[in-house]
C-alpha cells in the first residue's frame, strides 16, 4: 500500500531546492537496485606481511675496512723488525753499561725504550692475524695476478709465433704458387716452341718429299719421253747407239734410286716427327686430365674435411685419416658404404 506523504518528506537542500513539482499520488517508485556484491577481502599472510616489512627496514652500509697495500704492510714490518733491534741493542747496551750510566744516562736510555715498546705495542695493535691474512691474501691475489699476466704474456707470445709461421706458411705457399706458375708459363712456351719447331720440320720434310716424288715421275717421265724418241727414230729409219741407251737408262736407274733412299729418309722423317708430336700431345692431355682429377680430389677434401688437412695426430697424412675414420663409421653405421659419384654437394653459402 502506498504512501501519499512519501514524496513530502524531503526538505530543502543545496541540490534540491524544491522547484521540481511533486511526482503524482499514488504513483508506483521502483525498488531499489541491490547493492554491487563485494569479495570479501583475504587478510595478508606472514609471509606477506614480512614482504612488506622487509621493505621498510633500512639498509646499513657496512664498509669493509680498508686494507693497506703490500708495500705499506712491507714498510710497517719492517719498522716493526727495525725498531726491535734497536730494542735488542739498547738492552745490549744497558747490560753493558749497568755501573758506567749515571742516573739522568739511565733514565734518557730507559725512556726511550719505552717509548720504543709503546711504538711497537701500537704497531702489533695494528699488525694483527686479520691484517696478517689481509696481507697473505693482497699476496696470494697479486701472484695470481702476475701468473695470469705471465700466462697471457705467453699465449700472446704463442699467438704471435703461431701468426708468424702462418703469415710464412702463406708466403712460401704463394711462392710456391708463383713458381709453379712461372714453371708453368715457361713450359708452356717451351712446348709451343718446340711444337713450332716440329711443326716447321715437318712441312720442311713434306716439301722435300713432295720433291723427291717430283723428281722420281719426272725421271720416268723422261725415260718414256726417252723411249718414245727411240720408237719414233727407229720408224724414221735412223740409226741409234745402243750403249748411249743403256747409259741413259743406267743414270736414269741411279737417280731414282737416290731419290727413292731419300724418299725413305723423308718418309722415316716424317713418322718420327708426327710420333713426337703425338706423345706430345698425349703427355699434354694426360697433364691436363691428371691436374683435373687433383683439382676435383681437392674440392672433395675441402667439402669434406674444409680447407686445412686433419693436424690432429696424422701429420697431414689424409689417407691415414680417412682410414681411421672409415674405421670409426663402422661403429655408426654397419651397412655403411662409400659416396656415390652422383652426390649432390649441400650448398655451403647459407
Amino acid at each position: 500500500m502506498s504512501n501519499p506523504n512519501f514524496y513530502n518528506d524531503f526538505q530543502s537542500s543545496f541540490t534540491f531546492h524544491g522547484n521540481y513539482p511533486a511526482p503524482p499520488p499514488f504513483f508506483s517508485v521502483p525498488p531499489p537496485p541491490r547493492p554491487m556484491h563485494t569479495p570479501p577481502f583475504a587478510p595478508p599472510s606472514d609471509q606477506d606481511f614480512i614482504k612488506s616489512f622487509e621493505r621498510y627496514i633500512g639498509k646499513c652500509n657496512v664498509e669493509n675496512p680498508k686494507t693497506d697495500s703490500i708495500s705499506v704492510v712491507r714498510e710497517k714490518i719492517s719498522n716493526l723488525v727495525h725498531t726491535l733491534d734497536e730494542l735488542k741493542e739498547k738492552e745490549r747496551i744497558l747490560q753493558e753499561n749497568v755501573d758506567n750510566f749515571t742516573d739522568g744516562e739511565w733514565d734518557f736510555h730507559m725512556k726511550d725504550i719505552e717509548n720504543k715498546k709503546a711504538n711497537t705495542r701500537r704497531m702489533l695493535h695494528v699488525i694483527n692475524d686479520q691484517y696478517i691474512d689481509n696481507a697473505r691474501k693482497l699476496l696470494a691475489k697479486r701472484a695470481s695476478k702476475r701468473l695470469r699476466m705471465k700466462r697471457m704474456k705467453l699465449e700472446r707470445s704463442r699467438e704471435k709465433k703461431e701468426r708468424m709461421q702462418q703469415l710464412e706458411e702463406t708466403s712460401r705457399k704463394i711462392d710456391e704458387n708463383l713458381k709453379k706458375i712461372q714453371d708453368d708459363i715457361e713450359k708452356s712456351k717451351q712446348e709451343a716452341e718446340a711444337k713450332l719447331h716440329a711443326d716447321s720440320v715437318l712441312k720442311e720434310v713434306m716439301r722435300k718429299k713432295t720433291d723427291a716424288k717430283k723428281c722420281l715421275v719426272k725421271l720416268d717421265a723422261l725415260l718414256r719421253l726417252r723411249r718414245a724418241r727411240l720408237n719414233t727414230a727407229k720408224g724414221r729409219g735412223e740409226t741409234v747407239a745402243e750403249h748411249e741407251t743403256v747409259a741413259f737408262e743406267n743414270n736414269i736407274e741411279k737417280l731414282k734410286q737416290l731419290w727413292s733412299k731419300k724418299l725413305e729418309i723423308y718418309d722415316k722423317e716424317e713418322n718420327d716427327l708426327r710420333a713426337t708430336l703425338k706423345d706430345s700431345s698425349d703427355v699434354k692431355s694426360n697433364v691436363i686430365e691428371t691436374d683435373e682429377v687433383l683439382e676435383n680430389l681437392k674440392q672433395w677434401r675441402e667439402i669434406l674435411f674444409g680447407d686445412r688437412l686433419p693436424q690432429v695426430n696424422f701429420k697431414g697424412d689424409a689417407n691415414k685419416f680417412v682410414s681411421i675414420r672409415c674405421e670409426w663409421d663402422k661403429y655408426v653405421c654397419t651397412s655403411g658404404s662409400a659416396l656415390p659419384l652422383g652426390w649432390v654437394v649441400p650448398n655451403l653459402q647459407p
